[in-house]
C-alpha cells in the first residue's frame, strides 16, 4: 500500500475516476462530505407512508441511515450505524440496504426484520419522470464554506410490501407514489462540532439576521388530460429579512427534460396551530413569458390525510436522542422507537424541528392534476402564510 494512495475499489476497474485518487477517498478533507439518499413513498389515500435514507460520510469512516413507517399517527423508526471500512461499496447498514437495479429507472429499499421495531418492508421506486438538479446549494458561515451540496430528485410509482407487527401490507404501483433524492457534497449539520470551536450559532446561516424562519421544500408531479406530466418543485430558505429568501430554488420540470426557471415564488399555505402542519393554500409561481412579460401560474395545493406526515427528527434530520447524522455510534448501532401520536402539540412546541416531516399533498393546476410532498418549518409571522 502506498502512503498517499487510497485503497483500490471494486470501482476503480472503471473510467470513471474525478480526482487524482481512488473511489475510497474524496476530493476534499472537509469531515462535513456527505453523499445522500432519501425517499418518501406515500398511498394516495392517505393512512401510511413509509421514509428511507442512507447517508456515506467517507471523511468520517460512517454509514448510517434510517427507514420507518408511519400508519395513522403512530409512526415507527429504525435507526442504525457502522464504521464504512471495509465494506465501503456496501449500500447496506445494519437492516438497511439500498439496491440500484435499474439506474434512474427502478430502485429498491428495504428494511430487514430487526430487534429495534417490528417492522419490515420491500419496496421498489419505479421513475416516472426523469431526474432533475435543483440548484447547487452553497452557504458561507463565518467565513468558511460550510455547505457545498447539489441534489437531484425524482418522482415515481411504488410497489411491495410492508409488515408491520405481524400485519403485511401489500403496495401497488397504482395506489402509491413516492419521490426520491440523491445529494452529494459538504453540508452543514453533519456530526458534532469539535468543542474548541465558537458555537454555531454565532456566526451561522441567518443568524445575525433574524430568529424568524420560513423553510418549504416542494416536489411533485402533475399529468395533464392528455397523459404528459411536469411537476412544480421549489426549495426556499428565508431568515426574516427583507427581499428575496437567502436560499431559493424552483423550476417548472417538463418530462422531456426542460427546466423552467421560476422568478419569483409566492406560496399562500394555511398551517395548523397545534403542529404547524400545512393544511391547504396555493403556489403562484411566475416565469418568464414573450419579451418583457411574464406569466403566473397558480397551483393549488392539500393535505391528502390531515393526519399524515413522516417526522424527520427520529431519521436524525436534527439531534434526536444525542444522535446526528454522521455521529460515530460504534462498529455497529440499531436502535429505534414508536411515537404513538407524532401530532402531539406539545413535541413541536419542545423541538421546532418536530415540524420537519413530509407531508402528502394534491397538487392542482387548471385540469391538470397530481400529487406531491411538502417538508415546511414555520416560526415567526410571514407573508402568506396562515397559522389556525
Amino acid at each position: 500500500m502506498i502512503p498517499t494512495i487510497a485503497p483500490l475499489t471494486d470501482a476503480d476497474e472503471f473510467f470513471t475516476h474525478q480526482i487524482v485518487n481512488t473511489h475510497a477517498a474524496v476530493g476534499t478533507a472537509d469531515r462535513g462530505w456527505t453523499e445522500k439518499v432519501w425517499f418518501t413513498l406515500m398511498s394516495k389515500n392517505g393512512g401510511i407512508q413509509a421514509s428511507f435514507g442512507l447517508g456515506k460520510y467517507r471523511n468520517r469512516n460512517v454509514i448510517d441511515g434510517f427507514a420507518g413507517v408511519q400508519k395513522g399517527t403512530q409512526q415507527r423508526t429504525v435507526r442504525a450505524s457502522r464504521v464504512l471500512d471495509p465494506e465501503r461499496e456496501d449500500m447496506a447498514v445494519g437492516p438497511l440496504r439500498y439496491e440500484v437495479i435499474r439506474p434512474f429507472e427502478e430502485l429498491r429499499v428495504s428494511l430487514a426484520p430487526n430487534e429495534a421495531q417490528p417492522l419490515s418492508f420491500e419496496l421498489t421506486f419505479h421513475a416516472t419522470m426523469p431526474a432533475f438538479f435543483e440548484k447547487r446549494d452553497v452557504v458561507i458561515a463565518s467565513g468558511r464554506q460550510a455547505s457545498d451540496v447539489i441534489r437531484y430528485h425524482q418522482s415515481g410509482e411504488v410497489s411491495g410490501w410492508i409488515d408491520i407487527d405481524g400485519e403485511r401490507i401489500e403496495v401497488s404501483r397504482d395506489d402509491w407514489f413516492g419521490f426520491r433524492d440523491h445529494s452529494w457534497g459538504v453540508r452543514e449539520h453533519v456530526g458534532k462540532d469539535p468543542e474548541d470551536l465558537v458555537p454555531g450559532h454565532v456566526g451561522a446561516t441567518g443568524g445575525t439576521k433574524s430568529s424568524d424562519y420560513h423553510f418549504n421544500w416542494l416536489v411533485s408531479r402533475i399529468e395533464r388530460p392528455d397523459g404528459s406530466s411536469y411537476d412544480l418543485a421549489y426549495y426556499f430558505r428565508d431568515f426574516g429579512g427583507d427581499g428575496p429568501p437567502e436560499f431559493f430554488s424552483g423550476y417548472i420540470n417538463e418530462s422531456d427534460g426542460t427546466q423552467i426557471p421560476i422568478l419569483h415564488l409566492f406560496p399562500e399555505i394555511t398551517y395548523r396551530a397545534s403542529d404547524k402542519a400545512a393544511m391547504h393554500g396555493t403556489v403562484t409561481a411566475i416565469v418568464a413569458g414573450p419579451g418583457k412579460s411574464v406569466v403566473e401560474r397558480d397551483f393549488e395545493i392539500e393535505a391528502i390525510d390531515p393526519e399524515l406526515g413522516f417526522r424527520l427528527n427520529p431519521a436524525m434530520y436534527g439531534e434526536w436522542k444525542g444522535q446526528l447524522h454522521g455521529s460515530f455510534k460504534g462498529q455497529s448501532y440499531v436502535d429505534g422507537e414508536c411515537v404513538d401520536d407524532v401530532n402531539e402539540p406539545k413535541k413541536t412546541a419542545e423541538n421546532y424541528r418536530w415540524q420537519i416531516r413530509d407531508r402528502p399533498i394534491r397538487i392542482r393546476e387548471g385540469d391538470n392534476s397530481g400529487y406531491g410532498d411538502m417538508e415546511s418549518i414555520i416560526i415567526g409571522d410571514y407573508p402568506g402564510v396562515t397559522v389556525i
